[in-house]
């Protein structure tokens, strides 16, 4: 029954799941997450976790549409035994959100995140079954906890398929064709070029007068001369023409300074005076050990 009045219903949100989060507490749901509290089937308890020896131990699964990681959507859960690795990519659900308190003890929920240009599929709704081990139509099935099926509803990649889609619509209403196989060039209709900028059509281009506008009264065009940079630059060689270029004396009397110091060399004589050694403490030394 309540399987029928489910397909009966229209599903109007369906934006791709950003976010999952596991709470003890039907209450302890976070803003702008939604907990799936019942099943889909028999519209009982959806406690994914079995009772303790002495105290009850509940664990819901909650999944939202605005939170997590910007841009990012879950493209895939998995459900796995405690002792198996986590693959790569995905995220374990290990703690509770609202006790933090482990999740699970038996098993691992886990799921995987992209950005939302490279997802392969969405997951647009999830449900839980109590009874029935066949996903419902539009639904997939992905694993079973504490006796319970889980099943997900795929959505459309959003990555290159819907984006092209757009892209095309787009490009569709515009007076100039776009090139798909450019980097981003586009070419006008009918013109025969191309390049990185439209081209509108001749019936859409601005019209450019085909003469100047004339000047005020009073007012005369200034004359320009091929030569005019020519000019310019003769008469600003002429002006110091004739100068010479002599350094200042000071800078003149430093260098020759630093020259002479620089190429003062010493004689034979003032090496071996200065650097002499006769090595005398060495074979005393060696003569006594012999």
């Amino acid at each position: 029954m309540m399987r029928d009045l489910y397909n009966s219903l229209p599903l109007p949100d369906d934006r791709p799941i950003t976010s999952l989060c596991i709470v003890e507490e039907i209450s302890g749901c976070p803003p702008n997450y939604t907990v799936v509290s019942k099943t889909h089937d028999q519209d009982i308890d959806a406690d994914l976790c079995k009772d303790g020896f002495f105290k009850r131990i509940s664990r819901y699964l909650c999944h939202s549409k605005t939170e997590g990681f910007f841009g990012y959507v879950v493209e895939h859960i998995l459900i796995l035994n405690d002792k198996e690795s986590r693959p790569a990519g995905y995220t374990i659900l290990e703690q509770t959100s609202d006790t933090n308190q482990r999740a699970f003890r038996k098993k691992q929920l886990c799921y995987k995140a992209v950005p939302r240009h490279m997802a392969t599929q969405t997951i647009t709704d999830i449900i839980i079954l109590s009874r029935s081990k066949v996903a419902p139509s539009g639904f997939s099935l992905f694993g079973e906890m504490n006796g319970l099926s889980i099943c997900y509803k795929p959505g459309p990649a959003t990555g290159s398929s819907g984006s092209d889609s757009q892209k095309q619509t787009v490009a569709s209403s515009l007076p100039y064709s776009v090139n798909p196989n450019g980097r981003g060039s586009i070419s006008s209709i009918g013109s025969g070029n191309s390049g990185i900028y439209p081209v509108l059509p001749e019936n859409l281009r601005p019209k450019v007068p085909s003469r100047q506008a004339p000047l005020p009264p009073g007012m005369e065009r200034p004359q320009y001369s091929e030569n005019s940079s020519d000019s310019i630059y003769d008469s600003a060689q002429s002006s110091i023409s004739g100068i010479p270029f002599i350094l200042n004396k000071k800078y003149v009397e430093n260098s020759l300074e630093e020259e002479n110091a620089s190429t003062n060399f010493k004689s034979r004589q003032q090496i071996e005076d200065e650097y002499y050694y006769s090595f005398a403490l060495e074979q005393d030394i060696a003569n006594r050990t012999t």
